[in-house]
Protein backbone atom coordinates (compact mmCIF):
# COMPACT_ATOMS: atom_id res chain seq x y z
CA UNK A 1 0.00 0.00 0.00
CA UNK A 2 1.36 3.40 -0.96
CA UNK A 3 1.77 6.02 1.75
CA UNK A 4 -0.25 9.14 0.85
CA UNK A 5 2.34 11.25 2.71
CA UNK A 6 5.12 10.24 0.30
CA UNK A 7 5.88 10.81 -3.38
CA UNK A 8 6.95 7.50 -4.94
CA UNK A 9 9.18 7.58 -8.01
CA UNK A 10 11.01 4.98 -10.08
CA UNK A 11 14.63 5.84 -10.94
CA UNK A 12 16.06 4.38 -14.17
CA UNK A 13 19.86 4.41 -14.57
CA UNK A 14 21.94 3.20 -17.50
CA UNK A 15 24.79 2.80 -14.99
CA UNK A 16 23.64 2.16 -11.43
CA UNK A 17 26.86 3.20 -9.69
CA UNK A 18 27.12 6.64 -11.26
CA UNK A 19 23.35 7.15 -11.59
CA UNK A 20 22.51 6.33 -8.00
CA UNK A 21 25.36 8.55 -6.75
CA UNK A 22 24.03 11.41 -8.86
CA UNK A 23 20.44 11.00 -7.63
CA UNK A 24 21.66 10.76 -4.04
CA UNK A 25 23.90 13.84 -4.41
CA UNK A 26 21.09 15.92 -5.95
CA UNK A 27 18.60 14.90 -3.25
CA UNK A 28 21.18 15.48 -0.48
CA UNK A 29 21.87 18.95 -1.87
CA UNK A 30 18.14 19.69 -1.99
CA UNK A 31 17.79 18.58 1.63
CA UNK A 32 20.62 20.90 2.68
CA UNK A 33 19.07 23.81 0.77
CA UNK A 34 15.71 23.20 2.41
CA UNK A 35 17.25 22.64 5.86
CA UNK A 36 15.60 19.23 5.94
CA UNK A 37 16.62 15.82 7.23
CA UNK A 38 17.99 13.32 4.67
CA UNK A 39 15.62 10.71 6.16
CA UNK A 40 12.89 12.31 4.04
CA UNK A 41 14.32 10.35 1.08
CA UNK A 42 14.26 6.54 1.05
CA UNK A 43 15.56 4.18 -1.66
CA UNK A 44 14.45 0.63 -2.39
CA UNK A 45 15.68 -2.59 -4.00
CA UNK A 46 17.47 -2.40 -7.38
CA UNK A 47 16.31 -4.51 -10.34
CA UNK A 48 18.11 -4.77 -13.68
CA UNK A 49 16.17 -5.03 -16.94
CA UNK A 50 17.12 -4.39 -20.57
CA UNK A 51 20.53 -3.00 -19.56
CA UNK A 52 19.00 -0.46 -17.16
CA UNK A 53 18.83 -0.51 -13.37
CA UNK A 54 15.55 0.48 -11.72
CA UNK A 55 14.84 1.28 -8.10
CA UNK A 56 12.14 3.13 -6.19
CA UNK A 57 12.73 6.36 -4.30
CA UNK A 58 10.18 7.81 -1.90
CA UNK A 59 10.26 11.40 -0.75
CA UNK A 60 8.18 13.03 1.93
CA UNK A 61 5.37 15.05 0.37
CA UNK A 62 6.01 17.74 3.01
CA UNK A 63 9.64 17.93 1.84
CA UNK A 64 8.54 18.33 -1.79
CA UNK A 65 6.11 21.06 -0.74
CA UNK A 66 8.88 22.78 1.22
CA UNK A 67 11.18 22.69 -1.84
CA UNK A 68 8.45 23.99 -4.15
CA UNK A 69 7.78 26.95 -1.87
CA UNK A 70 11.42 28.03 -1.63
CA UNK A 71 12.23 31.38 -3.26
CA UNK A 72 13.88 31.24 -6.69
CA UNK A 73 12.56 27.69 -7.27
CA UNK A 74 10.67 26.97 -10.48
CA UNK A 75 8.98 23.68 -9.56
CA UNK A 76 5.54 25.30 -9.79
CA UNK A 77 6.28 26.42 -13.37
CA UNK A 78 6.92 22.87 -14.63
CA UNK A 79 4.37 20.99 -16.70
CA UNK A 80 2.06 18.70 -14.79
CA UNK A 81 -1.31 18.63 -13.15
CA UNK A 82 -0.12 17.97 -9.60
CA UNK A 83 2.81 18.97 -7.44
CA UNK A 84 4.09 15.36 -7.71
CA UNK A 85 4.17 15.58 -11.52
CA UNK A 86 5.78 19.02 -11.45
CA UNK A 87 8.43 17.84 -8.98
CA UNK A 88 9.26 14.73 -11.03
CA UNK A 89 9.63 16.89 -14.18
CA UNK A 90 11.79 19.38 -12.30
CA UNK A 91 13.97 16.63 -10.79
CA UNK A 92 14.43 15.08 -14.24
CA UNK A 93 15.59 18.43 -15.56
CA UNK A 94 18.07 18.76 -12.68
CA UNK A 95 19.45 15.27 -13.36
CA UNK A 96 19.73 15.81 -17.13
CA UNK A 97 21.75 18.98 -16.54
CA UNK A 98 24.32 16.86 -14.72
CA UNK A 99 24.41 13.56 -16.66
CA UNK A 100 22.77 11.40 -19.31
CA UNK A 101 21.20 8.03 -18.62
CA UNK A 102 19.30 8.85 -15.42
CA UNK A 103 15.57 9.46 -15.33
CA UNK A 104 12.78 9.47 -12.76
CA UNK A 105 9.09 8.77 -13.28
CA UNK A 106 6.25 8.80 -10.82
CA UNK A 107 5.22 5.28 -9.89
CA UNK A 108 1.59 6.20 -10.53
CA UNK A 109 2.50 7.21 -14.12
CA UNK A 110 4.27 3.90 -14.67
CA UNK A 111 1.32 1.88 -13.43
CA UNK A 112 -0.95 3.68 -15.86
CA UNK A 113 1.41 3.44 -18.86
CA UNK A 114 1.20 0.69 -21.42
CA UNK A 115 4.66 -0.73 -20.84
CA UNK A 116 5.58 0.54 -17.37
CA UNK A 117 9.24 1.23 -18.11
CA UNK A 118 9.63 4.73 -19.53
Amino acid sequence: MLDPERVVMQVACANYDSGSKLVSAVLDNLARLAGSDRADVLSGHVESTFGWDFYPVTISRAFVQQLANMPENDIWRMKGGSLDEKFAAWLNRQLKLRAEGVEVKLLSDLKSSRFGLF
